[in-house]
């Protein structure tokens, strides 16, 4: 659609002929469609952000369209392709590297601002070596992770997940062997194992994909993993000093919801393994993010109009009532390669739903279409 047609039909919308500060908010979406909105990867081909900010709020009833527009403007947040990727490629230099320095800090008995006296040591060059790096799902962005520290994490040092195959598993422990082989210089017990496993995603609003309890069991990701680590007979068995074992989960971006909610089971995952992870994450998005019904009532009263819900996006994983998203995170928030149901139900809903669509239309993860 042309800039001009667009332009006119925006106005249309809100009703607007000739208003300096439609002037001043068009050039402002149209500066965040160029720079971030355009690129979220869900829109249908041909699609850009001003057209479908036109059209999804043609949906909305006059009286409600100026309280949207304004939430849209300030309260939106977008994370690019760009943004997540600096959160990857800093990962390991900004986190998961001073953990490893502070451990052979303790080791050596020394402190840890030392770093070249430690980074320079065989300890942290065997412990480097002696850790794994696994992605949770597809957002963990193991690629952009793998180009970012080349040179410095060897590639067979770094999966896209933690379902080995065993010709995978046996090629990693021969590359962890000769790698402490060159490190100290002799021949090194060819039974070595891995001492750290780095478990990487990209996001987490409610922690109920990697750590939830269900009746009397824990269920979700990180407890999956620790079944088939500390309780099945295994390939991962064969591969970690199971007794030694150190577990990180890394990730990119999480809410402080989910933050509270995958540490306090920790605990029940510790009675049930005699082991417990640690948790870190890149950025933290504070519960002062969440859409608050105090002070934005109008858009609170608007998520709840029964108008703009559309039954069709709930399943059986997301149950009923998902105006605020998905455990009731209430994010005003968008990931440029899919927008979380975490968010508001009115930034997401299918493409495919009849009665509401949403700004930034999700692929639903586990829904058949």
């Amino acid at each position: 659609m042309r800039s001009d047609l667009t332009q006119a039909f925006l106005m249309k919308v809100l009703e607007r002929d000739d208003d300096v500060s439609f002037d001043t908010n068009w050039r402002y979406f149209q500066n965040m469609a160029k720079y971030k909105y355009d690129d979220y990867q869900q829109f249908a081909p041909g699609m850009r952000f001003i057209e479908r900010f036109a059209i999804w709020l043609d949906q909305f009833e006059p009286s409600d369209r100026s309280i949207i527009f304004e939430f849209i403007k300030k309260r939106l947040v977008f994370v690019s392709n760009e943004e997540m990727n600096l959160l990857v490629a800093s990962c390991f230099p900004d986190k998961i590297k001073q953990i490893l320095v502070e451990s052979v800090a303790t080791q050596k008995q020394i402190p840890a601002y030392l770093l070249t006296k430690i980074t320079s040591s065989d300890e942290y060059k065997t412990l480097l070596n002696r850790s794994l790096f696994f992605g949770l799902s597809d957002g963990a962005r193991t690629d952009v992770f793998r180009r970012a520290n080349s040179g410095i994490i060897s590639h067979e040092q770094i999966y896209q997940t933690y379902e080995l195959s065993i010709e995978r598993a046996r090629k990693m422990q021969l590359e962890l062997v000769k790698s402490l082989t060159n490190i100290h210089g002799s021949e090194v017990d060819k039974s070595a194992k891995f001492k750290n496993l780095f478990l990487l995603d990209d996001f987490s609003a409610s922690g109920n994909t990697y750590l939830v309890e269900k009746g009397n069991e824990l269920k979700g990701k990180i407890s999956a993993l620790y079944e088939t680590i500390f309780t099945k007979k295994s390939i991962l068995e064969e591969i970690f000093d199971v007794k030694n074992l150190e577990i990180h989960v890394v990730l990119y971006i999480m809410t402080e919801q989910a933050y509270k909610q995958i540490i306090s089971l920790f605990a029940k995952l510790k009675d049930k393994y005699m082991h417990e992870p640690k948790l870190h994450y890149m950025h933290l998005i504070p519960e002062d993010f969440k859409l608050n019904k105090e002070t934005e009532n109008e858009i609170y009263d608007i998520c709840f109009n029964e108008k703009y819900y559309d039954k069709a996006i709930e399943d059986e994983h997301t149950k009923a009532g998902i105006q605020l998203g998905y455990g009731n995170c209430s994010l005003p928030l968008v990931l440029a390669h899919n927008c979380p149901n975490n968010s508001l139900s009115m930034l997401w809903s299918y493409e495919h739903c009849e009665k509401f669509t949403g700004l930034f239309p999700r692929i639903p993860r586990h829904r058949v279409l």
